[in-house]
């Protein structure tokens, strides 16, 4: 026990930078439980010039670990794992990119969600939200069972809600990703914004329609273009248009927001 004293300012320390300094007590007493476990239970053995307080640190820093995990499952965007549909693959998230781990890293995700709320607007915002923390009110101030809701002209928009905010959240987080990583070449910020978009299909239509403002008889002709390389119908690519360019805009609007005034009047 005096040894997990003796480590105390260590954890003090590791869980403040995590974000969670309130945990320290808790902490401690799974540190002890879990040395005295591991001693009654004959996993310490003693070696020349290894001190016990080495071992006790090991565990330390073992359980540290695991509760910050813990905590960080708190501060997650809810919004990056698209549910399956009724939607071709190509027109869900293919790459799977990681947050930030860490209860520390909880400032990123309300500014993904800050940012998302922003450029998605606040009707399509609220019925998302509406629909993601599952208190759902078909507007007789009773709640519908899911199985009938799922039926209602009000579910179905608030799932087309959902849907869009997702894809905004994702775009945003892509947006941020180009920001951090900027290597202080401002240009072409309308391509580098097109291939922030969460899907192939979407990308496309941003690079291909959305970013030369294709009209006409122009925009018409790309559309087989872009539907042979997404092996959709040229159908389908006008429709998803509209989707694409409400994206590269939130996406251009999170990228211009990190330049310097004089760069974004240019």
């Amino acid at each position: 026990m005096i040894a997990v004293d003796d480590i105390s300012r260590f954890v003090r320390s590791r869980l403040a930078r995590a974000g969670c300094p309130n945990e320290l007590e808790d902490v401690l007493q799974d540190i002890r439980i879990a040395v005295w476990s591991g001693v009654s239970r004959g996993q310490y053995q003693p070696l020349p010039g290894v001190r016990f307080g080495a071992w006790v640190q090991g565990i330390a820093n073992n359980v540290c670990t695991a509760r910050i995990a813990k905590a960080s499952a708190h501060y997650t965007v809810p919004l990056f794992t698209e549910d399956s549909d009724d939607h071709p693959v190509f027109d869900r998230p293919q790459d799977v990119v990681a947050e930030p781990s860490g209860v520390a890293d909880r400032e990123w995700a309300i500014n993904v969600l800050n940012l998302t709320r922003m450029c998605a607007g606040e009707e399509a915002w609220g019925s998302a939200m509406f629909l993601l923390l599952d208190d759902y009110d078909d507007g007789s101030c009773a709640v519908t069972a899911g199985a009938d809701r799922a039926d209602t002209p009000a579910y179905r928009r608030a799932r087309r809600d959902l849907k869009f905010v997702r894809q905004v959240a994702i775009t945003v987080r892509n947006a941020l990703a180009v920001v951090d990583s900027d290597d202080g070449n401002r240009g072409e910020t309308a391509m580098r914004a097109s291939k922030c978009l969460p899907t192939e299909l979407h990308r496309a239509i941003a690079e291909t329609l959305v970013v030369p403002r294709l009209s006409g008889s122009e925009r018409l002709a790309a559309l087989p273009v872009i539907a042979a390389k997404t092996n959709v119908t040229p159908r389908y690519v006008a429709v998803q248009t509209g989707r694409a360019r409400a994206l590269y805009m939130a996406a251009l609007r999170v990228i211009r927001m990190s330049q310097p005034a004089e760069v974004r009047l240019l």
